[in-house]
């Protein structure tokens, strides 16, 4: 969990980066919110493979139906987020707001990583 967590570190700062810099650029906060989540999970799904998930030293296999998985998965994360940012920056501002979804989100991102998407499928379990 705290190799997912640095790896984490990396991904909040990219998510917030395009987020800031969209509603910098005036797009809306759900849609800056979308971006954000849409660039970061590409990143997180490559860099969790490589780093998070190895076995025997060797990365995690990356595939579209892996990613399929990893970013349906994910979607909690994206759903958590817009609910935060929906309930509370009016409240305590849209960043404010997207870093109190990042805390939520960091849990629910591990478990549906490590039970859905990068676990050992035995010869029984079928890939989507």
């Amino acid at each position: 969990m705290a190799r997912f967590g640095a790896v984490g570190v990396g991904n909040v700062v990219t998510e917030f980066a395009v987020f800031a810099a969209l509603l910098h650029a005036g797009l809306p906060v759900l849609a800056a919110n979308t971006c954000g989540f849409l660039s970061a999970n590409a990143q997180s799904y490559v860099v969790n493979a490589h780093v998070t998930f190895r076995k025997d030293g060797a990365a995690a296999a990356l595939s579209w139906p892996g990613y399929r998985r990893f970013f349906l998965a994910h979607c909690l994360s994206l759903a958590m987020s817009t609910a935060f940012i929906l309930a509370f920056a009016s409240e305590i501002g849209p960043l404010a707001a997207k870093a109190a979804a990042v805390l939520f989100g960091f849990i629910a991102n591990y478990a549906m990583s490590a039970l859905f998407v990068f676990r050992e499928r035995g010869p029984h379990d079928a890939a989507p």
